[in-house]
């Protein structure tokens, strides 16, 4: 644990490809963590599953996402709206609809609490 603030600034190629199609750039504080990705028109579809051992927040920066969420329903996500998938819910089953003015791309911030063990070194 840190109690020393930190600043990341804006790096396209701090982004690690996990994936074809499928960038992410991690942030950890103390407890919890920031995943922004950057993912190309077209991507997925991505699994559905839950994470057991955190809450997850996804905010749609750029692009929709086409997901479902503790359902069979699928659900349509853009700019400036927030999903929150508790404990263990699955989600996913994502496809993705990239934003011209974002190079093709969809934008996700998702935020995860606890931190995400997996995520601890980037």
């Amino acid at each position: 644990m840190s109690d020393t603030p930190n600043i990341w600034k804006d790096d396209d190629d701090a982004f690690t490809e996990t994936s074809p199609g499928m960038r992410r750039r991690i942030f950890n504080g103390n407890g919890m963590s920031l995943c922004l990705w950057r993912i190309k028109d077209g991507a997925g579809p991505t699994p559905y599953a839950g994470h057991p051992d955190n809450e997850q927040f996804g905010v749609i920066l750029a692009g929709h996402l086409d997901f479902r969420i503790g359902s069979d329903e699928r659900v349509v996500l853009g700019p400036g709206d927030v999903y929150w998938a508790p404990k263990n819910v699955p989600h996913g089953d994502s496809r993705f609809i990239g934003d011209p003015d974002h190079n093709n791309e969809v934008w996700i911030l998702d935020i995860f609490q606890p931190v995400r063990e997996e995520y601890r070194n980037g």
